[in-house]
């Protein structure tokens, strides 16, 4: 969508009219310095039209002999017919270019805009992405951790088997006592089965934990690898559009300067052709008067 002027034609031509009146030459510079906002190129071409609703100035000169005048008359109309059309071929070449110049100056204008936009869009998806690495870092973390609490009630389960087995071995056989210890050594033998599934248990869940570990961690490295290359696609892509960025503010700041100095040719050649056409009026008013005479 196009944006909207900052400035109008009343606006330029109030500032412009307010400088005449001052004495002044008024100039597209010094309207947008006075109006504080505007598009140099908006400007200029409110300007050209303001120009354009002025009416003509005529100076009259001095004096000059009838012959003089008619002699002088007649080499200004053969000149003025001679460079009428270049000076026109150029003031249209400078003002289509001038027009260019301000058309590109604005479309620039826009595309820094947008990849303004864009530079700000990326870097806030950089900023997402490095906290989703930081949160997958504290899952995998906290996985770790409880893989190493079921390793240690594994061993736990393990040294109270090899005790139980100990004193299991280490009672005395003795003949009187079979009736008595039978009873002990049944229950041992119970609490050996029990303590043997614990461990069975206990192994099948390690084992089971540490393969959910090497699975999650091949997963989460998979995952960072992957997190890692986009965040390092988005650096690039960031350098990218700050080089590009750079790029387009430089041509933008050429473009304004050859903006400036198309319109400085275009008043230089304004300012000739009025002198021209002031004093073709003078001696054609002066002229007139004489013959009347």
């Amino acid at each position: 969508m196009p944006r909207e002027a900052s400035i109008t034609y009343e606006q330029v031509a109030a500032i412009a009219d307010r400088i005449k009146a001052a004495g002044g030459k008024p100039t597209p510079r010094q309207i947008r310095e006075r109006h504080g906002s505007g598009s140099l190129g908006t400007i200029h071409k409110l300007f050209q039209r303001w120009e354009g609703s002025q009416p003509a100035s005529i100076e009259t000169g001095s004096t000059l002999p009838p012959a003089l005048q008619r002699a002088f008359l007649d080499f200004v109309a053969h000149e003025r017919a001679t460079a009428r059309a270049d000076l026109d071929a150029k003031l249209s070449d400078i003002q289509a270019a001038a027009d260019e110049l301000a058309a590109e100056s604005e479309r620039q204008t826009e595309h820094i805009q947008t990849l303004e936009n864009a530079l700000q869009a990326s870097q806030e998806e950089k900023a997402a992405l490095a906290g989703k690495i930081e949160q997958m870092e504290a899952d995998r973390s906290a996985v770790q951790i409880e893989a190493a609490r079921e390793r240690l009630a594994a061993d736990t389960t393990r040294t109270e088997l090899a005790k139980a087995q100990v004193r299991l071995d280490t009672m005395p056989i003795l003949e009187r006592e079979t009736e008595r210890l039978r009873s002990a050594v049944d229950a041992e033998r119970a609490a050996r089965s029990d303590a043997e599934r614990l461990a069975a248990i206990a192994e099948a869940k390690a084992a089971g934990l540490a393969e959910r570990l090497a699975d999650t961690q091949a997963r989460h490295t998979h995952e960072v690898a992957t997190l890692d290359s986009q965040l390092q696609d988005y650096k690039r892509r960031d350098a990218t559009l700050e080089a590009e960025l750079s790029a387009v503010r430089k041509e933008s700041r050429d473009l304004a300067a050859r903006l400036a100095q198309a319109q400085g040719e275009l008043e230089a050649l304004r300012a000739q052709n009025a002198g021209h056409l002031d004093v073709i009026k003078g001696f054609t008013a002066q002229s007139a008067v004489t013959g009347a005479s």
